[in-house]
């Protein structure tokens, strides 16, 4: 079971400042992790512009900066012109960003992200770092599970490894029919204004879903859609793709904005197909 969503590096091209931009990047990841998406791809465009290339980083950046755990950030993160405006991003409140504790609070089987503070000792945002024997880099953050809570032993595991939605991996990709062909495994889905109405072809997804449990969403950006970023080589991306819906039908506005077609249209595949994909959620 996987949940993938592929963004454009022209994602950010409507918005004039970093601001704006540092805003607009909030509301997806927010997107991203109430709909428990489990990587965002940021794919490159053709002909992409040197700002977009600008914004690509940017997304990736704010994106990772958001996905890791605020006792973390300061430690993972230098502070960059690209952060100024860090402190207006939204919380994700996500189980791998759990609230304060102390080292006794810890229990056989919690989860949480670590830093090596100095040989054999870990930072898991607790009141003191405590003592691990695994090997890890001091400047990535690695997580961490309580093998056994007396005595602390703690063991390193992958994100996969996790039964519970715990966030988001941001990769950014410069060929797009290349990420589709090794998604293949997928229900490869574009949201289009062109596409079919979602209510029309839901039961067909549902069930190309069901026999594979995963699936990739993919979204143009705010001026053009799938079709007109690769118009020049839609004979290799069509083949890649599933399904082409429209979410969002007979929309009342001239435009929908991308943050506006992500929350509507994984709610819509959510409320539909989410537990055929997706892990476990927060109260769960």
């Amino acid at each position: 079971m996987t949940f993938e969503v592929a963004i454009p590096d022209a994602s950010l091209e409507d918005c004039a400042s970093l601001r704006d931009k540092t805003v607009k990047v909030g509301l997806l990841a927010r997107a991203f992790a109430i709909f428990k998406v489990e990587r965002v791809f940021i794919y490159s465009t053709p002909q992409s512009e040197e700002s977009h290339n600008r914004d690509a980083a940017l997304l990736v950046r704010l994106l990772r900066f958001m996905d890791t755990p605020q006792y973390l950030r300061k430690q993972v993160f230098a502070h960059t012109p690209s952060l100024k405006y860090a402190g207006i991003l939204p919380p994700l409140r996500i189980k791998s960003h759990p609230l304060a504790a102390k080292t006794t609070d810890l229990m056989e089987g919690d989860i949480r992200w670590g830093i090596q503070t100095q040989k054999g000792m870990i930072d898991l945002g607790l009141d003191k770092s405590v003592k691990c024997d695994e090997q890890v880099n001091r400047h990535t953050p690695a997580i961490f599970r309580v093998k056994s809570s007396k005595p602390l032993r703690l063991e390193i595991i992958e994100r996969e490894d996790i039964e519970y939605y715990f966030g988001f991996e941001v990769e950014r990709v410069d060929n797009l029919q290349k990420t589709l062909e090794q998604s293949g495994s997928s229900t490869r889905i574009v949201f289009s204004r062109n596409g079919v109405q979602f209510n029309q072809i839901a039961d067909k997804i549902q069930s190309t879903v069901r026999g594979n449990g995963s699936v990739l969403a993919l979204f143009g950006s705010p001026k053009s859609g799938i079709r007109d970023l690769f118009r020049n080589s839609m004979d290799t991306i069509k083949p890649n793709i599933e399904f082409w819906i429209n979410t969002i039908h007979d929309q009342g506005t001239e435009t929908v904005r991308l943050e506006e077609a992500v929350f509507s249209s994984l709610g819509l595949l959510n409320d539909r197909l989410g537990v055929l994909y997706s892990k476990s959620g927060y109260h769960s």
